[in-house]
């Protein structure tokens, strides 16, 4: 990677690490360029403004994890093998901050246009490729007919936007664990069932 790209890179995964540490509120040039190891003055360097950076840091962390996404699922053809991978994921997704950064995003997208639609774009990609991993699980049953795959899709990205909010909100902590705790245990029903309503060849 040329050194112009690779500084431009690293004021991205700042700005992700400071999104998710401090929150968009302190998420200031300076907190990012303390994070980083640089000087302030490197982030306007490579971008317009604080505005242009958080454009710009949701479309990296987004493009970055969705191909680790891809690579990892790629071919998968069981519930169970998915849900597993998945869970694996999310956890990195966690240890690195990218859940709690995307979290800012979407919230400070409410009083910012420009950030809103680079948000609804990502939002739109990640709907895309949940809806092309429900179709995979789906293709050659009955219920590939019956399942919309749009609506489950949807649901999907929001449930993963949401559910680890909602586990610091949950005084009884029903987090994330438990969700694909339960989820783990049906998944193998799923597949016996997928199996025995699967269409000849």
């Amino acid at each position: 990677m040329p050194p112009r790209a690779d500084t431009r890179a690293r004021v991205l995964h700042a700005a992700a690490r400071t999104l998710a540490d401090e929150g968009y509120g302190r998420c200031t040039a300076r907190a990012i360029a303390k994070t980083g190891g640089f000087a302030p003055g490197v982030i306007y360097y490579h971008f317009t403004d604080m505005d242009d950076l958080f454009v710009a840091t949701s479309q990296f962390t987004s493009e970055a994890r969705l191909a680790r996404y891809r690579a990892e699922l790629d071919g998968v053809g069981t519930a169970s093998d998915t849900l597993a991978r998945l869970r694996r994921l999310y956890d990195e997704d966690g240890a690195a901050g990218h859940i709690a950064a995307v979290q800012e995003l979407v919230a400070a997208a409410n009083a910012n246009a420009r950030l809103a639609e680079q948000v609804k774009v990502q939002t739109a990609v990640w709907q895309d490729f949940a809806a092309g991993v429900i179709e995979r699980l789906l293709a050659g049953t009955p219920l590939a007919a019956l399942i919309p795959v749009r609506e489950v899709a949807t649901a999907a990205v929001a449930l993963y936007l949401g559910m680890e909010m909602l586990s610091h909100l949950d005084a009884h902590r029903l987090g994330p664990d438990a969700l694909f705790d339960a989820a783990e245990r049906f998944a193998p029903l799923v597949d016996a069932w997928r199996l025995s309503l699967a269409e000849p060849d």
